[in-house]
């Protein structure tokens, strides 16, 4: 795997003290903590089919640097995996002087790195030198640096997941035919729907082909491989490029792809079945729609001249049968040279469940390393609006104008004034969930709960970016929802409004006892919110501080702002 901006090793054996990791090249001020990349290790360990190794190893990652109160550094990123199976192996594999191995390995597996790798390093007397490094609890780590590519993709809206197509013979439910939303809109949901059945079929009817395909392999004493589609979600167009070989965004994704261990082959979006259709059978048609352009199908998976086109990217990995055959294929002992049956390792039936949630660590690295490649940054924030650059750049107004912040920041007044400038109505979000409700937003937060107003508050977003181009002012907590989220960056602009603390109470005023997120000590609840929503209000494509402006600069300003996002596509002097 290679990459350019971002500089990615892993050390240790499978049966070593633990798993080591270095990711250099992330941007200072990502959100990231040892539970969120747990839980991609947690995934990465179910699946129907595996070995006894699951039942032993519950992968957790320390964080041994890069990271400080929850954000990273900038500095590189230090992780570390511990194997609990290290216990039982502390002799064979002891790093100290010593040996040799009592039990030595010198009948290699066909299929495996055991002998290529032997010969390559000088090491038949005993084959465990090799397998140790070469078997995929090295994928473990990878996973976990993966994660953290996918904290700093999730923050600029692009999601990344897969799910398991087929197993030996037996085809599952394909996204396009079961979930066309997901795979258009949420690559994670997408993903955390497969996780939902023991195969990662997003079915429970295609899992229980796959199931069965694998208990035959079982009965046969046999492995099995299968398909993998992974998928991202919210790419913008523009990574990648088409002006030299190794900078193509397509080649530098399969080469990560086939990277993973027992990886054959790999498909961008059609690919096979573009080499026998017509052209114009092939290629996706581009039209103007609501005021972007667009793609009326999407058989090139979102990469054209390795360069991504603002699609989905769709692609599809091929993984071989697990090599260690229980009924074990013919083999040479290489102390002998006798023909003996292969070595049989403790193993797995099937491991492609487990093998998506790996396609989709590399495609997170391989994407985290384009985004820093075409925008740099050296921080999160900085990042933020090249990105939002590089994501309105095929559309010819910029659409809905969000404005997000907490309360007293100034959405809905500076809000309206900003409106009159643009010529676009205005709509407060908070209105609109009152309207709906027929109570007020306090009346409801008493009556039915914050969940219940999050969820008013969710139906709002969508009906307004259904509707025409307008200068929302939304409430403090819609940043909240990651639906929200990919609803706003979809339909328009998200610009920030920030101010201090003293300045926020001095404009609510009495104010803050109808606020019912401000009840009892007003200072304390707001700087609790603050601290809480933080990295989350920090989102926006750019935030202004209007600490010190009046109204009428402050949407002057936002007018500035959303200047220097426009398109190449934005005629001069069009409003959004």
């Amino acid at each position: 795997m290679t990459l350019r901006r971002l500089r990615a090793l892993t050390a240790g054996e499978s049966h070593g003290q633990a798993l080591l990791g270095i990711l250099e090249g992330l941007p200072a001020g990502v959100p990231l903590t040892a539970a969120l990349i747990d839980r991609d290790l947690a995934r990465r360990q179910q699946g129907y089919g595996r070995g006894g190794r699951m039942r032993i190893e519950q992968d957790a990652a320390e964080i041994l640097a890069g990271v400080r109160f929850g954000e990273t550094l900038g500095s590189p990123l230090g992780l570390l995996i511990r194997n609990r199976d290290w216990e039982n192996w502390t002799e064979r594999m002891s790093p100290l002087p010593g040996g040799p191995d009592p039990k030595p390995v010198q009948v290699p597996r066909p299929g495996h790195t055991d002998l290529a790798g032997a010969l390559k390093y000088g090491r038949t007397a005993d084959l465990r030198d090799i397998l140790e490094r070469a078997s995929a609890r090295e994928t473990a780590m990878r996973v976990a640096l993966g994660a953290a590519a996918r904290a700093l993709l999730r923050e600029l809206g692009i999601q990344v997941g897969s799910y398991v197509r087929s197993i030996g013979n037996a085809d599952a439910d394909a996204a396009a035919d079961v979930a066309p939303e997901l795979l258009r809109d949420d690559a994670e949901a997408l993903a955390l729907r497969a996780d939902q059945t023991e195969t990662r079929a997003l079915t429970a009817a295609g899992s229980a082909r796959l199931v069965e395909a694998i208990q035959e392999a079982q009965r046969r004493r046999d492995t099995l491989g299968g398909v993998v589609e992974v998928v991202a979600t919210g790419v913008p167009p523009g990574l990648g490029s088409h002006v030299h070989a190794d900078r193509k965004l397509d080649g530098r994704l399969g080469g990560a792809l086939l990277s993973i261990q027992a990886i054959k082959a790999v498909e961008i979006g059609d690919g096979i079945r573009g080499g026998r259709a017509y052209g114009s059978e092939t290629h996706d048609p581009i039209v103007l729609a609501a005021d972007r352009l667009a793609r009326t199908s999407n058989r090139a998976g979102g990469l054209e001249g390795g360069v991504t086109n603002g699609e989905p990217v769709v692609l599809r990995a091929v993984m071989k049968p697990i090599s260690t055959v229980p009924a074990a294929l013919p083999s040479v002992h290489l102390g002998s040279l006798e023909l003996v049956p292969a070595h049989v390792e403790r193993s797995d039936t099937c491991a492609v469940p487990a093998a998506g949630v790996v396609t989709e660590a590399v495609v997170s690295l391989v994407l985290a390393d384009a985004v820093l490649e075409a925008l740099g940054g050296d921080t999160l924030d900085a990042l933020r609006p090249a990105f939002a650059r590089l994501r309105l750049a095929p559309r010819t107004r910029p659409g809905h104008v969000w404005l997000v912040g907490p309360m007293g920041a100034g959405k809905t007044e500076a809000g309206r004034r900003l409106a009159v400038l643009l010529d676009l109505p205005f709509v407060d979000l908070d209105a609109v969930v009152e309207e709906r409700a027929g109570r007020s937003v306090t009346e409801l937060f008493r009556a039915e709960g914050e969940s219940r107003f999050r969820a008013l508050e969710a139906e709002a977003v969508g009906s307004a970016a259904k509707g025409p181009a307008a200068v929302v002012g939304t409430g403090g907590g819609v940043v909240v929802g990651e639906p929200a989220w990919r609803t706003m960056r979809a339909s328009g602009v998200v610009l920030g409004l920030a101010a201090r603390p003293e300045t926020l109470l001095q404009r609510l005023g009495a104010g803050t006892a109808s606020r019912p997120l401000l009840s009892g000590d007003a200072r304390a609840a707001l700087e609790t919110l603050l601290r809480d929503r933080r990295h989350l209000y920090r989102r926006a494509d750019l935030t202004l501080d209007t600490d010190g402006l009046d109204l009428d600069q402050v949407a002057g300003a936002l007018v500035g702002l959303l200047r220097t996002l426009q398109g190449p596509l934005v005629r001069p002097g069009a409003t959004p």
